[in-house]
């Protein structure tokens, strides 16, 4: 299991009743109206370090799967059965309750063109949705970007945020500066010793725009939406919730985020990492403990969303750099590999599955045993931008990718 303390990658980086009105017939088309309706917030969440998607959502049907997988391949009377031919792996049985409750869907193979397997060249073609790596700005920072603003009017300092040891790529902007939140509002205060000084270095940020000075007001424009974050944190931090969450930094992150939504309904995007999915070796401990993680985080953030009335609010994306190579190495575990399967989690999604099972045959394999692209990945972020965001994803993509039937 992944340390509750800042990775050294991404310092390097640095830069039920409920279940009965779900199931009944028309809550879908109630659903889409509702989500329509409600302000729109996305939680991207990295699953760092490269997935194995053949794991997490198994094709226990496929007796290529046990025979290719051979040590590491899970028990098909333990896997958690979504249909005929696809299961979750048994550590995800909070992510297979809100798929009981069609708040899941899954998209297999998504990629994109000449598979990078190096982790940080991955990554930064995920965060800046460039497989050419030929822009430093994130697919996120660009759609923060194209909202309206302006120095008498900007943003507010939350719109963007990542919360967690370390920013995410992800929101780098040209205009925008999203901050960096710990996984806890108490952590996230004024560099200041005791009341006096706080209110002292508040009086000096919150000073009126002298209007000929302009780097002294740019340092002024800073300086409040600094002292503004604060505020929205602090206020934030004080929102109790009936749901228990697990005890570790990531659920708490997730606690957090859901008190921001709370208390600021201009909280649009919040990215997030979590677990430690490079399983080179023993690999099958090393993923449950990481899935544990991820599903029960999840689990609690949908029941505090739905107690608070926010769940047709949020969207989550889960997704990694790559998934793992189809056949296990000599430490049972498994090396980079390339397409993966992506979830999306809420009451906005269209529940269900997108594509087939992986094939596993050897003549459908690429590049030394990898699984091929069938979704290219932007199709993807397009969707997200423009159905679920309402922002246009040509600008934010540079060009026009087709929308997946992920969302009601």
């Amino acid at each position: 299991m992944k340390p509750d303390h800042p990775s050294r990658r991404r310092f390097l980086q640095a830069g039920a009743a409920a279940a009965a009105l779900h199931a009944m017939p028309g809550v879908q088309v109630l659903r889409s109206a509702h989500a329509q309706s409600a302000p729109r917030t996305l939680i991207a969440i990295h699953l760092n370090g490269g997935n194995d998607t053949l794991n997490t959502v198994v094709p226990w049907a496929d007796p290529r799967y046990y025979t290719v997988r051979g040590p590491i391949a899970l028990d098909r009377n333990q896997v958690l059965r979504l249909d005929d031919r696809r299961a979750l792996h048994p550590a995800l049985t909070g992510i297979k309750a809100l798929w009981d409750r069609q708040k899941v869907a899954i998209v297999h193979g998504v990629g994109y063109p000449n598979f990078d397997f190096s982790h940080f060249q991955a990554m930064e073609i995920y965060w800046t949705a460039d497989p050419r790596r030929s822009t430093l700005n994130g697919w996120l920072g660009r759609a923060l970007d194209t909202v309206p603003s302006s120095a008498t009017a900007p943003l507010d300092p939350l719109t963007g945020t990542s919360i967690g040891w370390g920013g995410s790529p992800s929101l780098i902007a040209r205009n925008f500066t999203a901050p960096l939140l710990p996984p806890n509002a108490e952590w996230f205060r004024l560099p200041s010793r005791g009341t006096a000084q706080q209110e002292a270095l508040k009086r000096i940020l919150l000073q009126p725009a002298t209007t000929t000075n302009l780097f002294y007001d740019a340092f002024l424009r800073n300086g409040r939406a600094a002292i503004q974050a604060y505020d929205t944190v602090a206020a934030a931090g004080t929102r109790t919730t009936p749901v228990v969450y697990p005890d570790n930094h990531f659920a708490r992150g997730l606690k957090f985020a859901a008190q921001l939504l709370r208390e600021d309904d201009a909280v649009r995007i919040v990215a997030m990492e979590q677990g430690s999915y490079d399983t080179h070796e023993n690999q099958l401990q090393q993923q449950q403990a990481s899935l544990s993680e991820l599903s029960a985080g999840v689990k609690a953030f949908s029941d505090d969303l739905d107690a608070n009335g926010l769940s047709n609010r949020v969207l989550i994306l889960l997704w990694s750099e790559f998934a793992r190579r189809v056949e296990p190495n000599a430490q049972n575990g498994t090396d980079h590999g390339s397409a993966q399967a992506m979830l999306l989690i809420g009451n906005g999604v269209r529940a269900g599955i997108i594509g087939n099972p992986p094939s596993l045959a050897p003549a459908d394999l690429i590049e030394d045993g990898n699984l091929p692209m069938a979704v290219d990945f932007r199709n993807l972020y397009a969707t997200v931008l423009d159905r679920w965001l309402g922002i246009d994803s040509k600008s934010v993509l540079g060009g026009t990718y087709p929308h997946i039937p992920v969302l009601l």
